[in-house]
């Protein structure tokens, strides 16, 4: 009975093998899909006061835009870089969703007299199966 169960075991581990290899293409990219970025959209940015510093102003920004909660509450990453004052870019990594694997904001400051003002963001998404026809993640 036991020499039984240990060999209907043993094939069926065989056959879902076969079945995840043949699903993945030489990448590993499930049935072939390739990630992708949709175009970049212009975005709404929230008011906020001035900051004394540019980086503060891109935080005030993260957290006034509510991307920090939402679809973007299971993300596993958050990257910033910042490599002018007047220009941060945002990602936020690891979602777990199935058409979206990250989200890219650029974002662009102005110095005004009180400090830092976040004046445009600009979203595009990362899909992690590519783009259809409509410029959508599929």
């Amino acid at each position: 009975m036991r020499r039984g169960w240990r060999v209907a075991c043993g094939c069926l581990t065989v056959l879902l093998a076969g079945c995840a290899a043949s699903a993945s293409d030489t990448n590993g990219t499930p049935g072939g899909w390739e990630p992708a970025p949709t175009a970049f959209e212009a975005q709404a940015v929230p008011s906020q006061e001035p900051t004394v510093m540019p980086g503060a102003a891109v935080m005030a920004w993260l957290g006034a835009s509510r991307w920090h909660s939402g679809l973007a509450v299971d993300y596993a990453g958050l990257e910033i870089d910042q490599p002018r004052p007047e220009r941060a870019e945002v990602r936020l990594t690891g979602l777990r969703d199935d058409a979206v694997s990250a989200y890219e904001f650029r974002l662009e400051l102005d110095e005004v007299e009180a400090g830092w003002v976040v004046q445009s963001v600009e979203r595009r998404a990362i899909c992690r199966r590519g783009l259809g026809d409509s410029g959508l993640c599929l």
